[in-house]
């Protein structure tokens, strides 16, 4: 899928029958994604795109940081290199504007569709706890099946603290480790023991089953919201 520039409302022709196109364009790929119950990256793409425009209709100004600069003749004979904005003309603008709203309603059309999707991803996953669950939930193992697939996919996950300046953030990883065939034999439990006596580092480890009765693609929809329900569990 080709992506969209994040400032693609401003770069070159300033035309909104150009732009209308170019936009149209791109949220027929991603319906077809979501057609296909592909959630990732178009849905962060679709949130981002819409902040952008929304961040540029409140505050224009950041227009000026969007165009090409040009040297200050004043400063330029002070042997100054100062740069000045190239602000466009007021038919420019008003095409920008004119894009702008017409992109608004539109991405948050397609962005209603990526939620009930994303909704619909979440409700459907299930986590339950394998053998018992110790204090430290922060790093551990989970398993991964979707039914009616006997196949379970195992990831040991660590939750990773970050802190800036503005604020604190909680983040989740998923490291591949293994898969089995679940079976009477091989069940859940047999394979926890399994992974105490391997991995010695971690020896009473979280573990978690994660499942979904839904054929879910894995890689674009089905790990990225498993991560996030994960975290909101897990805190």
């Amino acid at each position: 899928m080709k992506p969209l520039n994040t400032d693609w409302f401003l770069e070159g022709t300033l035309d909104f029958e150009y732009k209308k196109y170019v936009l149209l364009a791109y949220l027929q790929q991603v319906s077809r994604e979501f057609a296909e119950v592909r959630l990732y990256p178009s849905f962060s793409d679709l949130i981002l795109h819409y902040n952008n425009l929304h961040q540029f209709k409140e505050n224009k100004q950041q227009l000026f940081s969007k165009f090409p600069t040009r040297l200050s003749m004043e400063e330029f004979r002070k042997l100054r290199l100062t740069r000045e904005p190239e602000v466009p003309d007021s038919g420019d603008m008003l095409e920008i504007d004119s894009i702008v709203e017409y992109a608004l309603p539109a991405i948050h059309s397609r962005l209603k569709d990526g939620k009930e999707i994303y909704d619909y991803i979440d409700e459907s996953l299930r986590i339950e706890p394998v053998g018992i669950t110790p204090l430290n939930r922060k790093e551990g193992y989970l398993m991964l099946r979707v039914n009616p697939m006997r196949t379970v996919k195992i990831y040991e996950y660590r939750v990773a603290f970050f802190e800036n300046t503005d604020a604190n953030y909680h983040g989740i990883s998923f490291n591949y480790l293994d898969s089995f065939t679940y079976s009477l034999v091989n069940t859940y439990e047999a394979k926890k023991l399994e992974l105490i006596r391997h991995h010695t580092q971690m020896p009473n480890p979280a573990t978690w089953l994660l499942y979904t009765s839904y054929p879910i693609p894995e890689e674009s929809s089905l790990l990225p919201v498993a991560k996030r329900k994960m975290l909101a569990f897990l805190k």
